[in-house]
């Protein structure tokens, strides 16, 4: 007990052992709640997954626990009867406790709504609720995967609804389940599961998952792979079997279910200020009346007999009392009460010309534009400043192998698509079509295999990858995780090195018509922060080779110190940036066996300790991927989507502030922004050692600079600002700590045509973002298409 404490794998879960779960359930009366488990007790007859016509995942009643299955060929249920933990989760926005308190606590952000109420209670008249509330049930959990139909219990999984990413993903479930429970009476082996499961306490960290599964006297690590989220969708799996490990409101896609934001528009802030003066003036006007008519009841009333009797022996005080309500009743008119009905007709009236206008209509799949909130429609002609992802919102995200730098030799013609001539590859019986290289020779060296580094290179690309290969009319088809890696294995299948199969233990490929097995040793997979992947293979002669492919920054400097084409490489690398292509570098170690046998068991070590295990895995895939042999550069090319650049350029015309944010090299970048009219072709860019001055520089932590930049004339003319993630981190930390940083930097940026932020991660992205919004009084936009924009949208007003 006192190891999983220390470990954080606080959360057991018991296979079939429904009593245990029961006496823990979470319970809740009104707004108080207690218990451990987001589940409750009720009685059913069926626990099943099914996959629906359309493709998505339909679970019902899936018990804290217990085992369930998918069976998308027949539908079957598995039919049992005992008291379970019930998995409903109920969506709505109000219940019909709280819908009075919140509703009411929405309406009075207008100050408006407040008088009206007030006004209305005056007149003593009666008001009525409607109550409207949306229910909508969710049913499915979080499952650990146990065993499927497929070979090796492999399954595949779309997550669209959670990252927003449609390429196909695997899940695979442990060999030892995958042994002792598949087969003919996979049910009754179900039934008799009595696995103990510890794993980390419910979270909304959705790429991370820890814990050990404890059966038979053995313990097996957990991790992501092994889990099936809520919300993912199967694919190309008949059945699979799992076990619910967080149900309820206790599933990661649950926890990252953040409360409801109320964002009021610059109008409605005005508007409240208008309503607040209007009442102040008429409170003192009210005031001063009930004061006049208390000292004409104290003063003047007793000189006349009718004004006595009409006072009925009330004193002036509470006779002007009355009169200051009477007189905020007779003023109530002052206040002009369909102002705001006005603007909500306003707000409709703008989404439905939205929907119309012909201008933001995309013919190609009959999209017109979408408004879908009629309440800060207004501000989007107020919109100051403009941040935006680079890859695939500005470029299409259709990457296309363009060319190569391989051995000293660059591969590939860039030229026009449509002066493009596909090369003859009628001698490969898997080409599927669709490459966009042209250069005969590689083929050439590549057939007669002359060239041992070109096909080294291509069996990296062919090895070092996550894709998911789909057979089709005898061909294969890929699911990626990225285009990048999309467009490498398609260029390699094509030019004659296939990709076939995977399995957790081997990788199968086709060399020339020669099919190949690799024995997969470990897979070190690409982050954000590691911006590199690799794979350890042991190929059919028993030699141990580690892949690598990342960024150039990450890859050259783990390379042997001594590179015979460090010149060319970086000549190669300059060229493909200024013809703004996006570059990988790929290379090579060979492992021998003993420096593979003691890493392998500091590996395993690592994955079972209690500590930092994301710092202790770092520094050991360090380890390996060190003194690599360069094999070559890959340069892909994204084209830009329709009408980029016309529409940046009527933006800055219009005077918004256009930022840039990208992961991509600084000479990449930077081509890429004088291609989409980020920048004119005369535009000086402010960037490296001239943003610092000459007595006080961005790095200094203890004083903030009085100027950024020597040459102030380049501000005021056109200018544009390049600065690169390590400068943005220097640029962070002290913003952290002094806001004036933070105010220096976007008020250099004001005085530029444009900002280009290279080499940036996510979380830098989100930051920047927030730095402007904070330092900036301009309304802001944030633009982003992927998984990795999340937080950079999130943190706007206006994200798209």
């Amino acid at each position: 007990m006192f190891y999983y404490l220390f470990s954080g794998l606080k959360w057991e879960v018991r296979a079939n052992e429904r009593y245990f779960h029961r006496s823990c359930r979470r319970k809740s009366f009104l707004c108080f709640r207690w218990g451990r488990y987001a589940v409750r007790e009720k009685r059913f007859d069926s626990y099943c997954l099914e996959r629906s016509s359309y493709g998505s995942i339909k679970q019902h009643l899936i018990p804290l626990g217990c085992h369930t299955y998918v069976d998308v060929s027949s539908g079957v249920t598995a039919s049992t009867q005992f008291y379970s933990l019930d998995n409903v989760v109920r969506s709505y926005k109000y219940t019909p406790l709280t819908f009075l308190p919140l509703n009411l606590y929405e309406q009075f952000q207008r100050t408006a709504n407040l008088f009206f109420l007030l006004i209305v209670v005056l007149q003593v008249c009666g008001f009525y609720f409607a109550f409207l509330c949306l229910f909508c049930c969710l049913s499915q959990a979080d499952l650990l995967l146990l065993c499927s139909t497929e070979p090796h219990s492999l399954c595949y999984v779309e997550t669209a609804d959670i990252d927003g990413e449609t390429n196909l993903k695997f899940r695979q479930a442990l060999s030892v389940t995958q042994s002792e429970l598949n087969g003919d009476s996979v049910k009754q082996n179900l039934a008799a599961f009595d696995g103990i499961v510890w794993c980390e306490e419910p979270n909304g960290n959705l790429h991370s998952f820890k814990g050990e599964l404890h059966w038979k006297g053995e313990r097996h690590l957990l991790d992501t792979d092994h889990l099936l989220l809520r919300g993912t969708v199967l694919r190309n799996t008949d059945i699979v079997y799992g076990l619910a490990i967080y149900t309820g409101s206790d599933s990661k896609i649950l926890q990252n279910c953040g409360k409801l934001k109320l964002k009021k528009t610059q109008v409605e802030i005005l508007l409240n200020k208008t309503v607040l003066v209007i009442l102040l003036f008429m409170l003192t006007t009210a005031l001063l009346l009930a004061v006049g008519a208390g000292l004409f009841e104290h003063r003047v009333s007793p000189q006349y007999d009718v004004v006595t009797v009409l006072q009925r022996d009330s004193s002036p005080a509470y006779l002007g009392f009355l009169s200051f309500w009477g007189y905020i009743i007779l003023l109530s008119p002052s206040m002009p009460m369909s102002l705001y009905i006005t603007f909500e007709v306003i707000h409709m009236v703008h989404c439905l010309l939205i929907g119309w206008d012909v201008e933001m209509y995309w013919e190609d799949n009959n999209s017109p534009a979408q408004a879908r909130t009629t309440t800060l429609n207004e501000e989007l002609g107020q919109v100051g400043h403009l941040l935006s992802d680079k890859t695939g919102t500005l470029t299409q995200n259709r990457l296309l192998f363009r060319q190569c730098f391989i051995a000293g030799h660059i591969y590939g013609l860039l030229i026009s698509l449509t002066l493009f001539s596909p090369l003859d590859l009628s001698w490969n019986r898997f080409s599927c079509g669709g490459l966009k290289f042209s250069d005969q020779r590689l083929v050439d060296k590549l057939c007669e295999r002359s060239s041992p580094e070109c096909q080294e290179f291509l069996t990296a690309l062919a090895l070092c990858h996550t894709v998911m290969s789909e057979w089709r009319d005898g061909l294969p088809h890929y699911q990626a995780a990225s285009p990048d890696e999309e467009a490498l294995v398609c260029a390699a299948r094509e030019l004659g090195w296939v990709f076939l199969s995977r399995t957790r233990e081997t990788l199968t490929i086709s060399e020339m018509g020669l099919t190949r097995n690799y024995q997969l040793l470990a897979l070190l997979d690409f982050t954000s922060k590691r911006r590199r992947m690799s794979v350890l293979v042991r190929d059919p002669r028993g030699q141990l080779k580690l892949y690598c492919k990342g960024a150039d920054i990450v890859v050259l400097e783990r390379l042997q110190t001594d590179r015979p084409l460090q010149e060319s490489t970086e000549r190669a690398l300059e060229l493909f940036a200024q013809s703004c292509l996006r570059t990988l570098c790929v290379a090579v170690r060979s492992v021998p066996e003993a420096l593979w046998t003691e890493w392998s068991r500091t590996l395993s070590q690592a994955a079972t300790s209690t500590g930092n295990q994301e710092t202790a895995l770092e520094e050991i895939y360090d380890q390996m991927e060190k003194d690599l042999t360069l094999l070559g550069v890959t340069a892909i090319e994204d084209r830009l989507q329709e009408g980029v650049p016309e529409t940046i350029a009527t933006l800055r015309r219009a005077g918004l502030k256009v930022w840039v944010l990208t992961g991509d090299k600084t000479e990449t970048a930077v081509n890429v922004g004088y291609a989409c009219k980020l920048m004119d072709p005369d535009t000086t860019l402010i960037q490296g050692e001239e943003l610092r001055s000459e007595n006080t520089g961005i790095h200094s932590k203890k004083c903030w600079p009085e100027v950024w930049i020597t040459d102030r004339r380049a501000v005021k003319g056109k200018a544009a600002l390049v600065i690169s993630g390590p400068e943005l981190v220097n640029i962070q930390y002290n913003n952290r700590k002094m806001p004036e940083w933070g105010a220096k930097f976007v008020a250099l940026s004001d005085q530029c045509q444009s900002v280009l932020c290279c080499r940036v991660t996510p979380a830098q992205k989100a930051e920047v973002v927030e730095m402007v919004r904070k330092h900036s009084t301009s309304i802001t936009m944030a633009i982003g298409d992927g998984a990795n924009d999340v937080n950079m949208i999130k943190s706007k007003k206006f994200p798209v």
